[in-house]
């Protein structure tokens, strides 16, 4: 079924998965690339989760998430997705203090055993989130909302997530 006004929304969506291939690459890098390569892929991929996921992530839980309630009637019924935004929130600084530390000692090899389960665990992760947001959550909201009232909420998103990239 095509989409009736949330167009607008699904393409801001669609900007959060090219980001998911700098966790492939870091965890490639991980076991084949030289040391600067590595670190380099490896800041690819923390930037993504930091600078962009997560943003958009804290954005969703006081946008999109009240817009699902307002349509659904029900207070909290995202609390699973707002979980899991903890979650990958958690593996991402797992992931920094990983990459931190394989700086600090300038030896990827030795971190590989925690980088690969935290690179493919989070593309995996963030990806399913991602997909199972846009296959619930935008058909709800594009049955009840305007084009206008979709608008709105792009503009929010994009206005909080914008003001609250991670701090490094």
């Amino acid at each position: 079924m095509a989409d009736r006004v949330i167009g607008q929304l699904r393409d801001l969506r669609k900007e959060m998965y090219p980001g998911l291939n700098t966790l492939m690459v870091a965890a490639n890098a991980v076991s084949q690339a030289e040391f600067p390569i590595a670190m380099k892929a490896l800041d690819g991929a923390l930037a993504y989760l930091q600078d962009k996921f997560l943003p958009v992530s804290r954005a969703e839980e006081f946008t999109l998430f009240i817009a699902v309630d307002g349509v659904t009637g029900a207070v909290d019924s995202c609390q699973v997705m707002k979980a899991q935004h903890t979650s990958i929130m958690r593996m991402t600084g797992d992931l920094a203090q990983a990459v931190e530390a394989a700086k600090t000692d300038g030896d990827i090899a030795a971190y590989a055993k925690y980088l690969h389960p935290l690179l493919y665990g989070l593309y995996a992760f963030v990806r399913a989130h991602l997909e199972s947001e846009d296959d619930v959550y935008l058909p709800l909201l594009d049955s009840a909302l305007s084009e206008s009232q979709v608008g709105v909420l792009v503009d929010n998103i994009t206005r909080v997530a914008s003001g609250s990239a991670a701090p490094r």
